[in-house]
């Protein structure tokens, strides 16, 4: 078992999560429950997989979360592109939010492949 603050992994996907609730702070109101929750939620379950994982017993538990953390960046990298084509999110933030994702997918994919 390791603390999690530690992993640089979920220190990215951390500052990730935050960069969601930014970009979606000026969603319009009838997106509360919809397009809004589910980035934020997606967003803040990725290092919150991260850190159960680093809670667990052995190296093939760790990666299964591990892998979990990686299908959601894969999600919420979906999510993203339906809030900028649906004009939620402009070109900058989509951007920022976008190379966060994909660079958290490359963290995870290699983290991944350490482990198992």
């Amino acid at each position: 078992m390791q603390d999690f603050r530690n992993l640089k992994v979920w220190q990215k996907a951390h500052e990730l999560a935050l960069l969601a609730y930014k970009v979606t702070a000026e969603f319009p109101r009838e997106e509360v429950f919809g397009l809004r929750h589910s980035i934020r939620k997606t967003a803040v379950d990725i290092p919150a997989y991260i850190a159960e994982g680093a809670g667990k017993s052995s190296d093939a538990e760790f990666a299964a979360s591990i892998n979990l953390s990686l299908s959601l960046a894969m999600r919420l990298e979906y999510f993203a592109l339906v809030a900028h084509d649906l004009e939620l999110v402009e070109q900058t933030p989509y951007d920022l939010l976008s190379g966060h994702i994909i660079e958290i997918k490359k963290m995870l994919g290699g983290f991944k492949k350490m482990l198992v």
